[in-house]
């Protein structure tokens, strides 16, 4: 009998000339496979590497995806009605210290924005990971999705750990160890959207990232998706830089851009990069957090992502007065 995956492969595999890019269908039926363990663990390999080597499209992308939500069983349902930013953490990396994304989603959530996170840290070397840092804001882990969800609607935050929710897509990113290098689940999985959230704010590291997700996005429906170039690959505005912010809504790609703030200075702003420095500790997370200690780059870096976030959701109309509801929210919290 025909092993029904061997066409796909054989696709993607056949040459300079002759190879092609798989359709959203194939790619959508192929990684299907994967998940189901159908496929065999040789195809596996193959398939992720010659995804790999020739840089994925769009539509394999969004095959890939929708993949994922058959195999979660998320495709057939409605999305949430509650207005939920889908925040992904997976790409913290070798240059990622201490997550200081995580304590601008919980701002956010105490001015009333809900905020999903989830996530896994396949390859940090250097730092903490998300999940660790939970305790640092005075949360922890949901089990399941179900939970996750039901926090969502008391808390207005939730942390949903990657094995809790698809522990196959977790086996598959800890096969990096084992290829190589990075596969397309590690870019997948930033899209999967649990929830179904009306938003997704992702990071990436490779700039050429930014126009495949956007596509991608389009073609899953999306209707809104923020893309910035973030430290270490998340979601996270680096203040030391001027960035853009890309942002998809109604099918419209649209871009904003935001300035380095003032007096922003490397030398004397970003202790956490310091060898040995033992700021790169959740007590030091907390101790932000909490007000107790006083560092000017770490208030940068949560305002300057919340405020992204915020002009995300509509709430600001401008990056001005996004850089402003942030800095208020962030002073009231401390002063409370």
């Amino acid at each position: 009998m025909t092993n029904p995956y061997a066409e796909y492969i054989r696709i993607l595999g056949r040459g300079p000339i002759k190879s092609r890019h798989l359709t959203l269908e194939e790619a959508r039926f192929a990684f299907g496979g994967v998940l189901s363990g159908d496929m065999q663990d040789m195809q596996v390999g193959a398939l992720l590497l010659l995804l790999r080597y020739r840089s994925e499209s769009p539509a394999e992308l969004a095959g890939i995806v929708s993949a994922i939500r058959d195999h979660m069983g998320l495709n057939n349902k409605m999305p949430t009605s509650q207005k939920v930013i889908d925040w992904p953490s997976y790409s913290s990396g070798k240059s990622r210290r201490l997550p200081w994304f995580l304590l601008s989603a919980k701002l956010l959530a105490k001015n009333g924005l809900k905020i999903f996170m989830h996530g896994f840290n396949s390859h940090l070397e250097n730092g903490l990971p998300t999940e660790d840092c939970l305790a640092a804001i005075g949360e922890t882990p949901a089990p399941s999705l179900g939970e996750a969800r039901k926090t969502l609607s008391t808390r207005n935050f939730s942390y949903l750990p990657l094995r809790n929710f698809c522990p196959k897509l977790q086996e598959l990113l800890e096969i990096r160890s084992v290829l190589g290098v990075r596969s397309v689940v590690n870019t997948a999985v930033k899209l999967i959207n649990p929830l179904g959230a009306e938003l997704i704010f992702l990071g990436i590291f490779h700039p050429a990232y930014i126009t495949l997700n956007l596509e991608a996005a389009l073609l899953l429906g999306q209707s809104n998706l923020g893309v910035i170039k973030g430290g270490g690959g998340e979601a996270e505005r680096n203040i030391l830089k001027p960035i853009k912010l890309f942002q998809l809504s109604d099918a419209q790609v649209n871009t904003s851009d935001w300035p380095k703030p003032e007096n922003t200075k490397p030398e004397n702003t970003k202790p956490d990069i310091k060898a040995g420095n033992d700021t790169v500790s959740v007590d030091y997370l907390a101790d932000i957090w909490q007000g107790r200690v006083q560092d000017d780059y770490a208030s940068a870096m949560i305002m300057g992502t919340a405020a992204q976030a915020l002009y995300l959701t509509g709430q600001a109309g401008h990056v001005d007065e996004a850089e402003n509801l942030a800095k208020k929210y962030w002073f009231n919290h401390l002063n409370m």
